[in-house]
């Protein structure tokens, strides 16, 4: 599993009334200073950073929690606090706590948090981007902040940039194991699998006794199609540690890529039994939602999304709740169901005018709710309508600060002009897409068939097959999931004919 945080252990002293803590070589040239007035808070933060570099989400947000209680100014305890959030409200508690004791902290303790905000609270990547790159610059020597400049490269799929950060991060440290982590994944969605292996095999030979290691290694065996390897390491992390839900479920999917879909699900409810958080039951249930679209069942898919939603409802989770109803949405969409779409869709407005979600949260379910009425007129042949709505969705991506956004702007025109059989503007579109969503490549392909190209059809289909998508578990991506759910059985029914 992919380390999606920044973390960092040192020693330290204590100074007048507030502790310190200074990395080896200290000051504007060495790593970040990070402030706390309680040696305790320290110790348990220290003890928390450990936790979350292994992926022990549970264990690290209790240490964070119990060094918050100690000093509950302690700014950096509550940025990581938000890094293993069980919920968006959660995370969004944290981060605004982080942000209001960001001026009493050091300079790289400010740059750090104000990055996490501006991405989490503000959907700014380039905003934190720049200050990332800030906190290199203040603090070349560490290994962390080359480690979360790495994932800004990543997450605008600027993997060559992204592999120099964990690299300068492993020449600090030959031993630090997230770096190694972060290289493996930066080179699969490369498609340099060789480097892959090697990247996780260093992993492995630093923290052999800890469960994410074969995670990962086991997450690259799915990517090849190595399905049996595949199982056979994440058995072993859930050996490991028998509370590594994450891994289980990735055994389920692995069986559902095989064909064994009621296995897979028998795995999935193993899993279901292992999740700790309401969010993660929650999740587990929209991964046994997506092996009935795996096996062509879209009513028991829908059916098994049902239960999702009152699961989010019961415990509270609004933004996983708008997400299961926009999934219901394209279901319905792709059976034609366009009255029952715009039920789900109207729920899924519902929910967000009652939540107390952040505005960048608001703005992303409008968003999308643009994209689907556009989606669902161009379906119905009022092509007029929804070039009206595209122009609307266009001018909300505008009017933000994550010019990312625009992949889905283009995705959206790609589908309006598939309906409408221009297959060339549609494909002009689509390439500009999300080139590391599998959906992207299946549309592509519908649309090549479309203009006459068969074999590059073909080539395209056959990509989708073979994609073995791993990013789907992911906690906030149910719709990368439900894409690709959709895409992969079409893919292998256009590969049989």
């Amino acid at each position: 599993m992919r380390l999606n945080t920044a973390i960092k252990r040192a020693a330290g002293a204590l100074s007048a009334s507030i502790l310190v803590i200074l990395m080896a070589g200290c000051g504007a040239t060495g790593e970040m200073p990070v402030t706390t007035s309680s040696e305790e808070a320290r110790e348990l933060l220290l003890e928390g950073l450990h936790t979350q570099e292994n992926l022990r989400r549970d264990e690290a947000r209790e240490l964070y929690s119990q060094a918050f209680e100690k000093d509950p100014e302690f700014a950096l305890a509550h940025m990581y606090r938000a890094w293993v959030s069980t919920s968006a409200k959660d995370r969004q508690d944290h981060i605004t706590r982080a942000m209001a004791l960001a001026p009493k902290v050091s300079e790289g303790e400010r740059l750090m948090i104000e990055a996490n905000h501006a991405l989490w609270s503000e959907n700014n990547p380039d905003k934190a981007l720049d200050l990332r790159k800030r906190l290199v610059r203040r603090h070349p020597n560490d290994k962390r902040a080359h480690l979360i400049l790495g994932f800004s490269y990543d997450g605008r799929d600027q993997f060559d940039e992204a592999i120099t950060e964990y690299e300068k991060a492993i020449d600090i440290d030959q031993d630090f194991a997230p770096a190694y982590n972060s290289l493996g994944y930066a080179y699969i969605l490369k498609g340099e699998y060789d480097r892959a292996e090697e990247a996780f095999q260093d992993y492995i030979r630093l923290i052999p006794e800890e469960a994410n290691p074969y995670d990962s290694m086991a997450d690259l065996y799915t990517r090849m199609g190595r399905h049996d390897e595949a199982i056979e390491h994440y058995q072993k992390a859930v050996e490991l540690n028998p509370q590594f839900a994450i891994s289980q479920r990735k055994i389920g999917l692995n069986l559902v890529y095989m064909g064994r879909y009621a296995e897979g699900r028998a795995a999935y409810d193993q899993a279901l039994e292992m999740e700790t958080t309401p969010r993660d039951k929650v999740v587990n249930r929209e991964m046994t939602a997506f092996s009935y679209l795996n096996e062509g069942n879209y009513q028991q898919a829908l059916a098994e999304l049902d239960r999702c939603v009152e699961m989010a409802a019961e415990a509270d989770l609004p933004f996983r709740l708008a997400l299961v109803h926009t999934g219901a949405c394209r279901i319905h969409i792709k059976m034609g169901n366009l009255d029952q779409a715009e039920q789900s869709l109207a729920a899924c407005r519902r929910v967000v005018q009652e939540a107390d979600l952040s505005p960048s949260q608001k703005d992303r379910f409008a968003r999308g709710a643009l994209h689907l009425e556009a989606f669902m007129a161009a379906k119905r042949n009022d092509f007029e309508g929804a070039m009206a709505r595209a122009e609307e969705h266009k001018a909300k991506i505008a009017a933000g600060d994550n010019p990312m956004d625009m992949e889905d702007h283009h995705r959206l025109l790609g589908l309006i002009y598939l309906e409408k059989g221009e297959h060339a503007t549609a494909i002009e579109h689509l390439g500009q897409d999300d080139q590391q969503d599998p959906y992207t490549f299946y549309l592509l392909a519908e649309a090549e068939s479309g203009s006459g190209n068969e074999a590059r059809a073909a080539e395209l289909f056959s990509q989708v097959a073979r994609w073995n998508e791993i990013a789907s578990q992911s906690f906030d991506n149910l719709h990368r999931a439900l894409g690709y759910a959709l895409a992969r059985p079409a893919a292998l029914a256009a590969l049989e004919d």
